[in-house]
């Protein structure tokens, strides 16, 4: 008897645990909803906090805690920065912005007008508004930096961007390493030198040149100097222009003297004189070696024609022997020189 009512009683005594595993299944989930945490969202870092954790930007963060930047960097932006890494800086050693070469220089710089130039340099790489790669356009553009300009009418506040695929050059020999590291308020991309914002025409460059030691560019500014050649003086001077000069060394001056078989500049006769220097300018704007391209180029007197030599190009003009450009990328306030071991003849 004991037997059969168990069996009859075992429907119930199923169901009452079916329902008591219910409850403390209900439990444990109510219990689990209580014992959540909530996570809070993670605060992205601004720009001057994102330089601060890399460690290849601590020349950089020193530079700008000692130009008094760091404050406006952190604010709302937004802010583009072209950020030189430690190597980058590290290139400065040795020249005139020694000072500016590593952390440790830079924290004992005391001079306030070392400061203030310092603070203009990092400046310009400073963009006051949110630039991505992808928001640069393909080939040639040109970008107004947070740096004020020293006077009115001069350009050199201007920082001159090439896109050709994914590469992004600044003033034509300035790579971007790293683009599109985000911040709260803009992005960094990481460059591999410091930008140097122009101080000179290109008219000012030649005669400075002419009288350094060693000098260079003498005969140029003799060709330049001549009355015939007043207009092309008076462009390479002035602030207005947009121009791209291939400017010949003096070796390559006398060589294409003993070409012609000459004894000096003055010997050119005018209307010779002015057509070569025509075939050294181009009048269209700033030509960088990131935009050069194996094909023509259109100077103030026909094309010259651009070719692939190594890591370079070579320049030529009508007749005569290619000229290799040996320093490219020498930024004027109103055009762009490259240095040339030929003179391009027409």
């Amino acid at each position: 008897m004991r037997t059969n009512t168990l069996f009859r009683s075992l429907p119930s005594f199923r169901a009452l645990r079916l329902l008591a595993v219910g409850l403390l299944v209900g439990l444990g989930a109510t219990s689990c909803d209580d014992d959540e945490v909530d996570v809070p969202p993670v605060t992205q870092q601004n720009i001057v906090q994102v330089a601060q954790g890399n460690a290849d930007f601590s020349v950089l963060v020193a530079a700008v805690t000692k130009a008094d930047l760091a404050t406006t960097l952190s604010g709302t932006g937004p802010f583009t920065v072209f950020a030189p890494n430690n190597a980058a800086f590290a290139k400065l050693a040795g020249g005139p912005l020694d000072a500016f070469s590593s952390a440790a220089k830079i924290n004992a710089v005391t001079d306030a007008t070392q400061i203030a130039a310092l603070r203009g340099v990092l400046l310009y790489h400073v963009l006051s508004a949110n630039v991505t790669a992808g928001d640069i356009a393909a080939g040639a553009s040109t970008s107004t930096t947070a740096r004020p300009a020293s006077a009115s009418g001069v350009n050199d506040n201007s920082i001159y961007l090439t896109k050709a695929g994914n590469n992004v050059f600044i003033n034509g020999g300035t790579r971007v390493v790293t683009a599109d590291i985000d911040a709260s308020n803009g992005t960094i991309h990481a460059i591999d030198n410091v930008l140097l914002p122009p101080s000179q025409t290109i008219a000012a460059i030649v005669q400075s040149s002419a009288t350094a030691s060693p000098a260079q560019f003498t005969l140029l500014l003799q060709a330049l100097s001549r009355p015939a050649a007043q207009a092309l003086l008076t462009a390479a001077a002035a602030n207005t222009s947009n121009i791209t000069v291939f400017a010949p060394t003096d070796a390559a001056f006398r060589a294409a003297l003993t070409a012609l078989n000459l004894q000096n500049v003055s010997q050119i006769p005018d209307a010779t004189l002015v057509s070569i220097l025509q075939k050294h300018i181009v009048g269209t704007g700033r030509v960088f070696s990131s935009d050069l391209a194996p094909g023509n180029v259109a100077t103030l007197n026909g094309n010259v024609t651009i070719a692939a030599a190594g890591n370079g190009f070579t320049v030529r003009g009508g007749s005569g022997t290619a000229a290799n450009i040996t320093a490219a990328n020498i930024l004027a306030t109103n055009g762009v020189v490259h240095v040339i071991n030929q003179v391009l003849l027409p």
